[in-house]
């Protein structure tokens, strides 16, 4: 899938987001990248560039205090071949895969941990 029409997919997948995540979404980028740049491909301890779909930068919205005023963005990565390549593997739709990860990193910016959305993505409570 070429940038264009990945990017087109992403603005998409934003627009139809839950009103849940829309209304709580505040101070976020999503940013958009081919794959994970070298440093957090270490960080992550990858073995392949694609093995990372997305990743959430910041504070998480609950545990914003005071001194959070002014900060930067929290940043949303979306790595463009990673979600093509586990779209294609997995027999999904590339904009059904754009949404999952963009739903599931935006759960990290609501202060859910890997564990609570594991059993949101799967039919459980989530909390």
């Amino acid at each position: 899938m070429d940038w264009s029409t990945f990017e087109s997919e992403v603005e998409a997948a934003i627009a139809e987001l839950p009103a849940d995540f829309r209304s709580a979404i505040e101070n976020v980028a999503v940013l958009l990248e081919d794959e994970a740049d070298p440093a957090t491909q270490r960080e992550m301890d990858l073995a392949h560039p694609w093995d990372l779909l997305g990743l959430y930068r910041g504070v998480p919205w609950p545990d914003r205090g005071a001194s959070y005023a002014g900060a930067e963005p929290d940043q949303v990565f979306l790595y463009r071949n990673a979600i093509v390549d586990y779209a294609g593997h997995h027999r999904l739709g590339v904009s059904e895969c754009i949404r999952n990860v963009l739903i599931h990193e935006l759960g990290h910016y609501m202060g859910y941990d890997d564990d609570q959305l594991e059993r949101i993505e799967h039919g459980g409570d989530g909390v």
